[in-house]
Parts: structure tokens; sequence; C-alpha cells
């Protein structure tokens, strides 16, 4: 096999709440996650050495998340193998849609593939962890319960089939900034995201218990985001939330007519708007 291409899809938090600081100067969260039809391509290349152009401009190969990903996979099992990565980026980046953290697990599925090493997903996931909180998610997707810093997964039933409204401000919002500016008076104890797992489980999807706790600390640092989200709101979406640490914002909407005129109201106002679906777990 000479080449492996796959999805690397989005993925917005349907439950953020954050529960506390841990000693390594991380946040404790309680969190829904859930992937998108919107996906980047990734592409890998069996090749002599590891190699690959950078996914975005000005960025670093040492800091592309899916080049460091092909090299932690080959130092992890000890292979000699290479591969030539690309990417066709479709996810906007810095824009709290995982975008990084979803090309570099689509980056160890590729190569596993590829490479014929067959690990089983479980060592995947030990790997995806070292790359960040989202990876391992990412390696699974769907739907799924995460804690700790994100790493602990509980996986759920598909949830409830929305239509999805993504609106982006021409702002970017470091996630180290937003997590700077919460307050430890924004913190909660995850029990709301937690009885929206269960309700999930059930086959239910009920608006009232979507909730991001970092919206508030996003906001004071960029006011659109409030607009964007009343905006939303505004439109019908059942909820709107915030996508991660921001800045892109989401509507959740139950029919397509009413989430086609939200994206009308994004784009006359100027920003990055995009219609997708909930996308289901990725194939091994």
């Amino acid at each position: 096999m000479r080449r492996v291409t796959r999805a690397a899809p989005a993925k917005v938090n349907l439950g953020l709440q954050i529960t506390g600081r841990r000693p390594d100067g991380y946040h404790e969260l309680v969190s829904v996650m859930q992937t998108l039809e919107l996906a980047d391509e990734v592409s890998v290349e069996s090749a002599p050495t590891v190699s690959g152009r950078p996914s975005l401009p000005g960025l670093a190969a040492e800091d592309d998340l899916a080049l460091r990903a092909a090299h932690l996979l080959r130092g992890a099992l000890g292979v000699t193998f290479g591969a030539h990565v690309s990417v066709d980026k479709r996810i906007p980046a810095a824009a709290g849609l995982g975008g990084g953290s979803s090309d570099a697990a689509a980056v160890l599925m590729a190569l596993n593939r590829l490479w014929g090493t067959n690990v089983d997903r479980e060592r995947l996931l030990q790997v995806a962890a070292e790359l960040g909180s989202d990876v391992p998610f990412l390696v699974r997707g769907g739907t799924a319960l995460a804690t700790g810093r994100g790493e602990h997964l509980r996986d759920l039933p598909p949830a409830p089939m929305r239509h999805v409204v993504l609106v982006r401000p021409d702002i970017a919002l470091a996630t180290a900034d937003v997590y700077a500016e919460l307050r430890p008076s924004e913190w909660s104890d995850g029990s709301q995201t937690r009885a929206l797992a269960d309700a999930i489980a059930d086959g239910c999807l009920p608006a009232d218990l979507l909730s991001n706790d970092l919206t508030a600390a996003a906001i004071r640092l960029a006011p659109v985001v409030g607009e964007i989200l009343d905006e939303l709101r505004a439109a019908g979406a059942q909820p709107a939330l915030m996508a991660g640490s921001g800045a892109t914002c989401f509507g959740l909407f139950g029919d397509i007519s009413t989430a086609e005129q939200a994206v009308a109201r994004g784009q006359a106002a100027g920003h990055w708007t995009h219609l997708t679906r909930f996308r289901a777990a990725a194939e091994a």
C-alpha cells in the first residue's frame, strides 16, 4: 500500500464544564464531545523518512500536530518506516473546532494502516494522549463523555441528529488566554454535563442541558462572541453555544430550512459561516 487518505473531522463540545485546576496546571473538565461532517482530509504516502509541509502557512514543522503525530508514532512503535504527510485544510485554524488535533488523530490511524502495524485502538489512544487533550477523542470520534483533562473517555450512543451552523468571527482566541481569563467562580461541578450524557444515552438531546463554562471568559476577551450567540438564538438555534474555547460559535437546528436562514444571517454579518451535521464515530 502506497497511500492512505482519511477524513479528520471537526468537533464541538455539546457540554463543557470546568470543575477545577489540576496540580499539573491543566483544568479538570467534564465534557460531551461530538464530531461533525466538516473535516480536513489527511493523506499519508510511503516515503523513506517522515516528511511533509506544515498544514498552515508560517507554522514550523515541529509545531505541526500532524507531523508530530507521525514522528511520535514512529518512535513509539520502534519502526523505521517513513511517510510523507499532507493535509487539505477545511476546518478554520484556532477556532475551537479541534482541526489540528483531528489532523493528528487521522495521521495516527492512517499510518497504522499504511505501515501495516495493526496496533490496537487502545495503544493508539495512549500515543494520542501525548499529543493533546482532544486527540484521543478524535481517534474515536462520534459522541463521548470526556473527563480529566479530556483523556478519559466513555463512548456514548450517537446523539440525535442536528444540523449545525458554525459562525466564526475574524479573530483568534488562544486557548491559554481563555483559560487564564476563566474565574474560579465560573467553575461548576460537572453535573449538568453528566446529565446530558445520560440523556444522550437515553436517545434525547435536551437543549437546556447544553452549556460551556468558558463562554463568559471568552466574551470578556472578545465581545463579538456574545453578539454571535445572540444572533444564532434569534435565528432559532436551540441552543447556541461557543465551540470549545472559541471563537467559533454554533447553533443546533432540527430542520434544514431554519438552519439555512441562520447561515444567511451569519454571512450577511461578514462572518465565516458553515452548515454541517453531526458525524458518527470513525471507522478503525
